[in-house]
């Protein structure tokens, strides 16, 4: 909604290329010109940090013509942006800046979390009320700080995609939730800090896991830019513990009923919020104890391939996405990396889970890397979910464009 109020088709957007997958759906809706900046990468853990300031600061001056910069803040991992020197650089240009703040709702709340992105001049914000304060699922909150916002474009453009048949309890969530944050929301989350705190000398004295801090964190490329870690999203280092991802996701959830948030090949996420409880984190503690008992003898951990840098784009998203293309194998009949996919357009995303980043996104070229990579999560990463490739007989193909259609395509030009 907010790309299709500030974008028109072929307007220009600089955007993390770590973003939620709904900012691409909408970067295919609105027909925008994506301009896609690479994350920093903790190789030793996996994780994938915020953009560093360099690549934002070069991709404003290189893109003038650029309408709109969004960047998600804090991360999945609790790392958050030192925003407002990057907010000021984006204005100076004319620039419109969105944060995606779907982890960091209640920041506004403690002023341990703060500045947020609005009070860092940010001019659109989202957030997931849901996920982190107490709205019902789905409900969720943009909030407008734009001097020059269009009122009735936006209200347009959210009649488009809203029911006319909206779901009241949603909204009046939103209000309770909202409400509860005012009234007592300091108080929640200055108690979910200290349980966090807890919780991590808990985990530490286990002796076979630890909890991450921002130093073991932050990539290399970003170690300069400010970065600060949302301390109720703890990341915690098994590297020790003798299990591997999947045996101790397993192990939490069959033996003690604990579902994991997210994993790396050598970490674990666990997301603390205001409905935290005492009770519920002696029972995480209780488990990883009596796991860090059974003693098991550390071992290698297999990596997660590091994932390739954009290739490039030939067309707009959009124009790709809305074309029929045609789907081709992703391995060959030796099991190899199909050559026929290399140098051809891609028509969808395709989004390997963990770690959640589009390896190609629609109207991307396709190259030789790039196909190395999936063949290799293919056949070695069993675990990790292929959004976007379709599946026929146990065999996964890709849709790309055709030739004649990418040669058809009205804007091609834009791309030469």
């Amino acid at each position: 909604m907010i790309f299709q109020t500030l974008l028109a088709p072929g307007d220009k957007l600089l955007l993390d290329r770590n973003c939620h997958k709904s900012v691409h759906h909408g970067v295919i809706l609105s027909g925008a010109r994506p301009v896609y900046l690479d994350s920093s990468v903790n190789r030793q853990y996996g994780i994938f940090g915020p953009v560093p300031k360099t690549t934002i600061y070069q991709a404003i001056d290189d893109n003038p013509d650029a309408r709109v910069l969004i960047l998600t803040s804090c991360t999945y991992d609790g790392l958050r942006y030192d925003l407002k020197p990057i907010i000021e650089a984006a204005h100076e240009k004319g620039i419109k800046v969105i944060v995606d703040e779907a982890w960091y709702g209640f920041a506004r709340f403690h002023p341990a979390f703060r500045p947020t992105a609005l009070e860092s001049g940010a001019d659109y914000v989202t957030q997931s009320t849901h996920k982190v304060l107490s709205a019902f699922s789905q409900a969720s909150m943009i909030h407008v700080n734009d001097p020059r916002f269009d009122e009735h474009l936006f209200r347009e453009n959210f009649n488009m995609h809203a029911s006319t048949s909206p779901q009241y309890s949603l909204i009046a969530s939103l209000d309770v939730a909202r409400k509860q944050a005012v009234m007592e929301g300091y108080r929640l989350l200055d108690r979910t800090l200290k349980l966090a705190q807890e919780l991590r000398e808990k985990i530490n004295s286990t002796g076979a896991f630890r909890v991450l801090e921002l130093d073991d964190l932050l990539p290399e490329e970003v170690r300069e830019d400010g970065i600060l870690l949302d301390p109720t999203k703890l990341t915690v280092d098994f590297s020790r513990s003798g299990f591997t991802a999947d045996e101790l996701q397993q192990a939490l959830f069959e033996r003690y009923n604990i579902q994991v948030e997210k994993s790396t090949f050598s970490t674990i996420t666990l997301l603390l919020t205001i409905g935290t409880t005492r009770s519920k984190l002696s029972r995480l503690y209780d488990a990883m104890l009596r796991l860090a008992k059974e003693g098991r003898a550390p071992r290698p951990l297999g990596r997660m391939p590091e994932i390739p840098h954009f290739s490039r784009l030939a067309c707009l998203p959009r124009d790709a996405f809305y074309e029929a293309g045609e789907r081709l194998p992703l391995l060959d009949d030796d099991g190899r990396p199909n050559p026929a996919l290399s140098g051809r357009v891609c028509c969808d995303q395709i989004v390997p889970y963990p770690p959640g980043i589009p390896v190609l996104v629609p109207g991307q070229v396709v190259d030789d890397t790039i196909l190395a990579y999936l063949a290799r999560l293919q056949k070695t990463q069993k675990s990790i979910e292929m959004h976007g490739l379709a599946e026929d007989g146990g065999e996964f193909y890709l849709r790309v464009l055709k030739p004649q259609e990418l040669a058809e395509l009205p804007g091609r030009s834009l791309f030469n």
